[in-house]
Order: C-alpha cells, then sequence, then structure tokens
C-alpha cells in the first residue's frame, strides 16, 4: 500500500468517509500536503463536537458536488458557522445518485454492477463544469478545501482522480485512494440513519446492492479508460476544465511538500 498511516479518516463520529486526502506520493518524489485537501460523503449526521472539529481546520472551502434534492434531503449545516465557503451547483444530474440507478426492470446484483461499469465515464462529462470550477478553487488558493458527494465514492472518486492526476500521484495510488472507501464508508449505519435516499434501500436484497455500494477498482478504471478514449488523455481533459500548465504549477506549488 502506498497510502499512508496515520489513518486518514477524521476522528468524527458522525462523519460518513470524511477523510485527509495527504500524504501520498508523486512520480516526482514529491508529498501532497496534509491538512489541505479533504473528501467525504453526506455530512448531515455530524455532531456538535464533529463540526467543532472540523471548523479548527480551517477549511475554506466545502464544494457539494450533488444535485439540490440532496443538499435539501440531507443538508450540509456547518459551513457557515465555521466561515467556510460554501458550493453547490443546481443541477438535474442523475450520474452519481445512487437511488437513481434502482429506477427501471427489477435490479439484480448483474444488473447493477453493469450500471456501475458505465457510471463513471458519464460522470466525467455530466459534471465537468463542476470539476471546472473545484479546480479553480484549488488554484485560487482557497485552501483547505473539502469536496463531497452523498457517499464520497462515484462523483468524488472522480474529483480525487483528476486532482491526484494533476498533482502527479501515480494510477496505482489513485486506486488505492479510492478504494480506501470499502474500509472506511458504513453504509449500514447511513442507511439505518436514514439517509441518502435510505428508504429506497431498506427493502432490497443485500447481495444486490453490494455492487451499487462498492469501491470497485473496475469501475475507476472505466474513468481512466474513457479519459484515454474519449477526452485525449487526463491531462487534456484537465486542459479542457481549465487546468492549464500555469494552473498546475500553482497547485504544486500550493499543494505537495
Amino acid at each position: 500500500m502506498t497510502s499512508v498511516d496515520p489513518s486518514p479518516l477524521l476522528p468524527l463520529e458522525g462523519g460518513f468517509n470524511l477523510r485527509d486526502m495527504g500524504g501520498y506520493a508523486t512520480s516526482d518524489g514529491r508529498t501532497v500536503k496534509r491538512g489541505m485537501l479533504y473528501r467525504s460523503g453526506v455530512m448531515s449526521l455530524l455532531t456538535e463536537a464533529d463540526e467543532a472539529h472540523l471548523a479548527g481546520l480551517g477549511i475554506a472551502t466545502v464544494f457539494d458536488l450533488r444535485r439540490p434534492g440532496e443538499r435539501k434531503r440531507d443538508p450540509t449545516r456547518w459551513c457557515e458557522p465555521a466561515g467556510a465557503f460554501y458550493w453547490s451547483r443546481d443541477h438535474g444530474e442523475s450520474s452519481g445518485v445512487l437511488s437513481e440507478l434502482l429506477h427501471g426492470p427489477a435490479p439484480t446484483a448483474d444488473r447493477i454492477r453493469a450500471i456501475m461499469l458505465g457510471l463513471y465515464p458519464e460522470i466525467l462529462v455530466a459534471h465537468a463544469e463542476s470539476y471546472r470550477a473545484l479546480f479553480e478553487r484549488l488554484a485560487g488558493g482557497h485552501v483547505p478545501l473539502l469536496f463531497n458527494c452523498s457517499a464520497g465514492k462515484d462523483r468524488t472518486g472522480v474529483a480525487a482522480l483528476l486532482i491526484l492526476s494533476a498533482l502527479g500521484v501515480p494510477r496505482e495510488t489513485i486506486v488505492e485512494d479510492y478504494l480506501l472507501t470499502n474500509r472506511y464508508a458504513d453504509f449500514d449505519r447511513l442507511l439505518a440513519a436514514g439517509r441518502a435516499g435510505a428508504d429506497r434501500f431498506r427493502e432490497m436484497d443485500p447481495a444486490v446492492l453490494r455492487p451499487l455500494f462498492a469501491a470497485d477498482a473496475d469501475y475507476l478504471d472505466t474513468a481512466f479508460d474513457s479519459l484515454d478514449r474519449d477526452h485525449g488523455g487526463v491531462d487534456t481533459y484537465l486542459s479542457a476544465i481549465g487546468v492549464d500548465d500555469a494552473a498546475r504549477a500553482r497547485l504544486h506549488a500550493l499543494l505537495l511538500d
């Protein structure tokens, strides 16, 4: 494993997959700074003590990739009291909304996995505007920055892929960071609390839900493959959303030791 100790998971009672992305080595021997980049799932279960802990981290920007209904159902309340800038976009894209993937014929594990394998290339297109804005905040120095969706896995996973790629982190390390969701995301707790569209999941066979909730390396590989096949590679995709050489140099200076 190229992930680092101590555990990147923040010590929060109500956190969901909320972790520090610092400590990863880049291909040129540098290291992603700790305390600058955080990724998360839904934050509506945070306790007052959790919110105080996050406020103490000095997070300057919270970047919420969810659509309006998700934000209304599970609001993020701690940003304004903590003085963090809260970004969101009113979009109707369903890419990455796990409950939306259950529409249509009766789901089976194989069908859900097939849908997940087709999801990540869609995310690259559907959320390109959000990722452009995310990199604008980063390159503008508005850090530390936390970005999230509901599970902290799919839309957030693609965002993490793009950020770590821009910083020069190797692909195998990016996949390892993605797979940490399997260790740190307690979906049973999330569903028991009635969060993230739990009503649609409660009566379903756990075996059917398994590929929906999994961080599967094959899923992230479809994003890498789509970047190469459909977008001219990750560097060309990043350039298309505004991450030029100057922006990349600012990111390296800001986020790497």
